[in-house]
């Protein structure tokens, strides 16, 4: 009976969604929503006490990011990695959108990072969409990076009661900053993460046991605007704003009215079920209602269905909704809106009245009959993700006018743009080293890598190249690839979901991503058992590279800390993590270059006499144990992936943070 309730609470919502919003205004005003008359603008000096413009990082997270490394230096030790805190590397870990399946994809490769000692390496976590979903759910617990048994054991669990979202729900429309996010983010929170939790998003900057957590949504207003800079919007437990143009606000000011009438009044703060509905509200954007809410709403209650009292059964009737796909996007969107107005509105209504009185008598049927009678009379005036603008009015040409005339910001999916969150993690700003892309988003492979490199040639950002000869593997990729930065350029790690690892071929690849499609029903236990282990196995089978990325890493931070300068002394010891390459090397066999052969080798056990030690520019030089006869040798495999070495002067093992450059390899 539940998955009855869901289904068609969750598919009037979309059918809300498509006959509302946008779609309930004339045409020509639907580019003019929430535009204010203009008014006497307010001086600089008013926005100072919310409005910090800066590239830097909040005070709040420059010094949790300093008490975060400590936890990741420990780590790196234990991996055999010893670095000082200076030499830590930034590495964030970023998870994408794609509804149910990248959720439950996020949390089984955290679950194996904790496993395998990587997880506490990661400084930064962010998501958008699905991703942002299990963010919100796992930072419940401020130890959840030590305990991801029980965060992957929720999924397992069952959902929270129909009746007990619909009271919440109705709570929620009380608040007269309720809109289609809050309807949003309940039927997600409820449904699919099985967790209403009212925590607000700044109480999760205080234990650093967790990475720092950094969510993004993007700017409906501004997303047909030709500047770049009004687009993406993150939220962090410390400031939320416009990366951009640089200008934040508090997080627990985000949502309240901060000049003007009413500014007094603090509006509430920010939580994690508004969050997840603003985060994942990819419905907002007209693009995607038109692409795929009448395959969805099919999906939602079955294609089959014959029973006369389904509301939605009109969808696919002979007199159901026909669309002119050889239209424009605005043009589609009209034709959906005059049809559902002119036939399927009061069909649909007057279907899910008599549903609704035909239920038993209790909470159920009384909480069913207020959704249906009440909200969707009212629906018609709520829009996605109507949030404060405290850039309202600011005094400042360099803020484009879609932002500056809008008295509320359209904050929705940031999927919609960019369906992995790399904007926050370029730049100067977190001058990352490396970013761990988990690909769970329905794209084309590779398609988040080509915007994302777009989106940073137009804002002058560092980005990597990225290689044409993988980028053909798009429709049966491998599992990882990896694309060095260079400079101020992270080095980006990208791992799909489905690979070559898990999938025989091309066709299997394709049946594999429509199985798993981002909008359908919440996923069966088997098919949540099924995400899980594929991403432990993505996980398990990358960790070698993890592991050597993660060194180039540290190699990389001391570089720019120390400006050149050359490493301290190795130890005596080799490091364990050494095991773990030639595991690595065994497995790659003989597609590893191999060392040159040496020829002018000293005879003597002794080796030649030792060079003092020179500065880091020098010409590396092969290790004695590629050339001299009585050093102790590695074993053969090793030998192939063995990097040249800095001189150091002191011994055969390198401190492999400081002196030892790795092998290049691009995919996995």
């Amino acid at each position: 009976m539940l998955c009855g309730y869901t289904s068609r609470a969750t598919g009037l919502l979309c059918a809300c969604i498509v006959m509302m919003g946008s779609m309930g205004l004339p045409v020509d005003n639907r580019r003019n929503l929430w535009t204010v008359p203009q008014q006497k603008n307010p001086a600089l000096s008013e926005f100072k006490k919310y409005v910090h413009q800066s590239q830097s990082l909040s005070a709040g997270e420059q010094e949790f990011v300093l008490r975060r490394k400590q936890v990741v230096q420990k780590s790196l030790n234990k991996l055999g990695l010893t670095c000082t805190l200076d030499m830590v590397p930034h590495i964030a870990l970023l998870g994408s959108g794609g509804g149910q399946r990248a959720a439950v994809g996020l949390m089984g490769s955290l679950f194996q990072m904790e496993k395998d000692g990587l997880l506490d390496t990661v400084l930064y976590l962010g998501g958008v969409s699905g991703s942002a979903w299990s963010m919100a759910t796992l930072y419940s617990d401020h130890q959840w990076s030590t305990n991801m048994d029980n965060a992957v054991s929720r999924l397992s669990k069952p959902g929270i009661g129909f009746t007990d979202v619909l009271i919440f729900l109705a709570k929620r429309a009380k608040d007269g900053h309720f809109s289609l996010t809050d309807i949003w983010g309940v039927l997600t929170s409820g449904f699919i993460m099985k967790q209403l939790d009212v925590r607000s998003l700044s109480e999760d900057g205080t234990s650093i046991t967790n990475p720092y957590p950094i969510y993004s949504t993007v700017n409906k207003n501004c997303l047909q605007h030709d500047s770049e800079k009004g687009k993406w919007f993150e939220m962090t437990p410390h400031q939320a704003g416009f990366i951009d143009l640089g200008l934040f606000i508090n997080t627990p000011n985000l949502g309240s009215r901060i000049h003007g009438a009413g500014s007094d009044v603090k509006g509430p703060e920010l939580d994690m079920v508004t969050l997840q509905g603003l985060v994942g509200s990819a419905l907002a954007d007209d693009e995607s209602v038109v692409t795929y809410i009448l395959d969805w709403l099919k999906v939602l209650v079955g294609k089959e269905a014959t029973d006369e009292n389904n509301p939605l059964e009109f969808l696919w009737t002979k007199e159901g909704i026909k669309i002119n796909y050889t239209a424009s996007s605005e043009m589609k969107l009209l034709e959906l809106h005059n049809v559902i107005f002119k036939d399927w509105c009061q069909k649909t209504l007057a279907s899910l009245q008599s549903w609704s009185q035909n239920m038993d008598e209790g909470p159920a049927r009384y909480y069913v009959s207020w959704f249906i009678q009440t909200l969707i009379t009212q629906i018609k005036k709520l829009e996605w993700g109507k949030t404060e603008n405290f850039l309202y009015q600011y005094p400042d040409v360099r803020v484009p006018s879609c932002i500056r005339v809008k008295e509320f910001l359209q904050l929705i999916d940031a999927g919609v743009m960019i369906n992995m969150p790399y904007p926050p993690f370029l730049g100067e700003k977190r001058d990352t080293d490396l970013l761990i892309a988990l690909e769970y988003g329905a794209d084309e492979t590779f398609r988040t890598l080509i915007l994302a490199r777009d989106y940073a040639a137009k804002l002058k950002k560092p980005f990597p190249k990225l290689e044409e000869k993988f980028l053909k593997e798009k429709d049966w990729p491998r599992p990882c690839y990896v694309f060095k930065g260079k400079k101020k350029e992270p080095t980006i790690l990208y791992m799909p979901l489905f690979n070559r690892q898990n999938c025989k071929d091309e066709n299997e690849f394709k049946a594999k991503m429509k199985e798993f499609s981002t909008f359908q029903l919440p996923f069966s236990q088997q098919k949540i058992e099924f995400l899980l282990e594929t991403v432990k196995a993505n996980m398990k089978y990358s960790k070698d590279t993890l592991l050597r990325e993660i060194a180039k890493a540290v190699i990389r931070r001391h570089i720019k800390a120390s400006d050149g300068v050359p490493p301290p002394p190795p130890v005596e010891e080799p490091p364990r993590w050494l095991d773990a390459l030639e595991v690595s090397c065994a497995r790659a066999g003989p597609t590893r270059p191999q060392p040159q052969q040496h020829t002018n080798q000293d005879p003597s056990p002794q080796g030649p006499a030792r060079a003092p030690a020179q500065r880091w520019s020098t010409p590396r030089t092969p290790h004695p144990s590629r050339t001299q006869p009585g050093a102790a040798r590695l074993p053969a495999c090793l030998l192939s992936c063995l990097p040249s070495l800095t001189p150091t002067g002191r011994s055969r093992w390198p401190r492999p943070s400081l002196s030892l450059v790795l092998p290049e390899v691009s995919s996995c």
